[in-house]
C-alpha cells in the first residue's frame, strides 16, 4: 500500500493564513523549484486580495467602502466580481446568504471560497504536471478546494468534526477533486436563529460549497429545499433532528419538503 507524504505551506498574509498542501510518494521527485515560484506567486496574489478585502488593513478598498467611498466598484475590476456575486447569491438562497453584517457590506460569507478558486485554478492546477506530486489543495479557514492527477488511486481525506466535540468525528470524505466547505454557529456573523448547528456541502468549487454552506446555517429547515432543488451534497447538524446526510439532493434521514 502506498504511503504518502504531505508538505505543507502557510501563506500568512490575509486575515486568515492559505494552506497549501502537496501529496505525494516520493518527497525528492518534486521539483522543488517550480513549487517554491508558484508559493512566490501565490503569496503575491493573496497580497493583493489583502489590499481589497481585508478588514484588518483599514486602508483597503473594502473598509472604504464600508466607510461610503463607493469608488471600487468603478475602480477595481476585482472587487466589482465580488460585489456582483454577493448579489447573485443572496437572490439564488433568497437571502438566507447575507453580504450584510451591521448594516455593512461584508462578503466574507463567499469571499474565502472566491479567493481559493481563483488561486488554485490559476496556480496550483498546474502542479499537478509535475510527477512527483499526486494531490494539491488549498484551505482557508473551514473551506478547501482539492484536486488529484488523473489516472491515479489517489483521494483526500476530509474529516468533519461535531462543532460542540472536536474529538467526535461526524463524517469523512474522500475526494479526488472538488471542494468542501463547512459553516457551524460557532463562528456565524449570521442574524436569524435556527435549529442547524452545522453544515458541510460538497461541490465542484469552493465558492458555491461557501455559498451553501452559509445559506443553510441560517435557513435551517428550510434548506431541505435548496437541498432538492440544487441537488446538494453534504450533511446537516440539526440541534433537535441530530444528523442528516445528503447526496445530489437526496436525504437519508428527514423527508425533504416540497
Amino acid at each position: 500500500m502506498n504511503e504518502y507524504k504531505y508538505i505543507s505551506i502557510v501563506i500568512n498574509k490575509f486575515d486568515l493564513p492559505f494552506e497549501v498542501k502537496l501529496a505525494t510518494l516520493d518527497e525528492g521527485a518534486i521539483n522543488k523549484e517550480l513549487v517554491d515560484e508558484t508559493i512566490d506567486k501565490i503569496s503575491e496574489n493573496v497580497q493583493q486580495y489583502d489590499s481589497l478585502f481585508s478588514l484588518e488593513n483599514h486602508d483597503s478598498l473594502l473598509s472604504r467602502f464600508q466607510d461610503g467611498e463607493e469608488t471600487a466598484l468603478m475602480t477595481s475590476k476585482t472587487f466589482r466580481e465580488v460585489y456582483e456575486q454577493t448579489i447573485t447569491a443572496e437572490q439564488m438562497t433568497h437571502h438566507y446568504f447575507s453580504s450584510y453584517f451591521n448594516g455593512k457590506y461584508d462578503p466574507i460569507g463567499l469571499l474565502n471560497g472566491w479567493m481559493i478558486d481563483q488561486i488554485f485554478n490559476r496556480y496550483l492546477l498546474s502542479l499537478l504536471s509535475d510527477e512527483g506530486i499526486d494531490g494539491v489543495s488549498l484551505r482557508c479557514g473551514e473551506d478547501v478546494r482539492l484536486a488529484s492527477r488523473p489516472n491515479i488511486d489517489f483521494r483526500w481525506r476530509i474529516a468533519i468534526k461535531d462543532p460542540k466535540n472536536l474529538n467526535i468525528l461526524l463524517a469523512t470524505y474522500f475526494l479526488k477533486n472538488g471542494a468542501v466547505s463547512t459553516a457551524n454557529e460557532l463562528h456565524s456573523l449570521r442574524n436569524e436563529k435556527s435549529n442547524v448547528e452545522q453544515v458541510t456541502i460538497v461541490g465542484n468549487s469552493a465558492v458555491d460549497a461557501n455559498i451553501w454552506s452559509s445559506a443553510g446555517l441560517s435557513a435551517g429547515i428550510k434548506f431541505s429545499e435548496f437541498i432538492t432543488k440544487y441537488h446538494l451534497t453534504g450533511m446537516i447538524v440539526d440541534k433537535y433532528a441530530g444528523l442528516e446526510n445528503f447526496r445530489d439532493g437526496f436525504s437519508d434521514k428527514i423527508p425533504l419538503r416540497k
